[in-house]
């Protein structure tokens, strides 16, 4: 997930329009080669002169601002390169060897509420702005029932889906598609001190985090603060009853067979993008026997990752949720077919 995407400034572009301010959005709209966030981040400026949100991590933002600064005098929106071969670039200092183009325009109050409403409710609707072509800067919001025939909706729709930004050509325009669609489920299972930590970084990650734990006195707000949903139910039952999509990631803590061999066994009966479970080498070699002979495949176990987490000698409980948390990214990137790298 990028960091400072449009999603991430919505509060502060709804306080600041409540204020009788007005805002210009600068947009990450293409990478190329190494650069330090991905096509979706973005930075706000206010009529006021504040900003939210981040463009390149600091390297461009000084000129970004400036040209925001020109947008909210009057100037159209413009589509800005920053790259390796801009010797101007390379003087407000993006030293990374990449390249990055930013669309700058202004933003309608109605939108941002529209956008924000349906944030507020968990509904999927994408933001489109024109950044190349006669209708430089028009924008228009959809939902996934917006008309297909459409065929600027045709072509945004497939993102939308799959919540995912970028751009897309339609009859000579280029149209980049902003997608804010309901988080990510993280359901962790397992009421103890380490399911508490991961709650807290799942959360943090920008999950929709449910713990479960059929033990009621375990279940309390004050032991888990950052989760938005506590569940007293046995973990198996749960997901009987429980929509999980591609993104969903679940989280078996409980290292106890009575609860994590039902809990894994209906755990791969979902299309959730990752399934972990706690436990040593030695629980989990047993837990995998267990699974076998209640008829779970080998080619299904290799969905586990057991033992949880990284590699990263972690101990503590929230050392323990930094490995699971980081591992979860690893593995969504696999999936989605982005490369493992640094990023600074």
């Amino acid at each position: 997930m990028a960091l400072h995407t449009v999603r991430d400034v919505l509060p502060t572009l709804v306080s600041w329009f409540d204020g009788g301010n007005r805002a210009v959005v600068g947009t990450v709209v293409r990478v190329e080669r190494s650069a330090p966030r991905l096509p979706g981040s973005a930075m706000a400026v206010c009529s006021n002169g504040a900003i939210a949100g981040s463009v390149t991590g600091g390297c461009v933002e000084p000129a970004v601002f400036i040209q925001a600064q020109e947008v909210l005098d009057g100037g159209p929106p413009r589509l800005a390169s920053f790259g390796f071969a801009d010797s101007d670039a390379y003087e407000v200092g993006l030293p990374c060897g990449g390249s990055v183009d930013i669309f700058i325009e202004p933003l309608d109050p109605a939108l941002v509420a529209q956008i924000s409403a349906a944030v507020r409710d968990e509904r999927s609707v994408a933001y489109l702005t024109t950044i190349e072509g006669p209708e430089l800067g028009r924008p228009r919001v959809i939902d996934r029932d917006a008309d297909p025939n459409d065929p600027v909706v045709a072509a945004a729709l497939p993102l939308l889906v799959q919540g995912q930004n970028g751009a897309v050509e339609v009859g000579g325009q280029r149209i980049f598609v902003s997608s804010f669609v309901p988080r990510p489920a993280m359901y962790v299972f397992g009421a103890i001190d380490f399911a508490s930590a991961l709650a807290s970084v799942g959360h943090f990650m920008g999950y929709r985090v449910t713990v479960c734990d059929p033990r009621a006195m375990f279940i309390t707000p004050a032991r888990f603060p950052d989760a938005d949903e506590l569940v007293t139910e046995w973990p198996h039952e749960f997901l009987a009853n429980t929509p999980v999509d591609e993104r969903a990631a679940i989280c078996v803590l409980t290292h106890d067979d009575k609860f994590d061999v039902p809990a894994l066994k209906a755990a791969l009966e979902t299309p959730a993008g990752f399934i972990g479970a706690m436990g040593s080498r030695r629980t989990t070699e047993r837990r995998r026997e267990r699974l076998l002979s209640q008829g779970v495949s080998e080619e299904s176990l290799t969905r586990i990752h057991a033992p949880i987490g990284l590699s990263i000698g972690s101990r503590t409980p929230e050392e323990v949720a930094v490995a699971i948390g980081a591992q979860i990214i690893s593995v969504a990137n696999q999936r989605e077919g982005r490369e493992a790298r640094t990023r600074v």
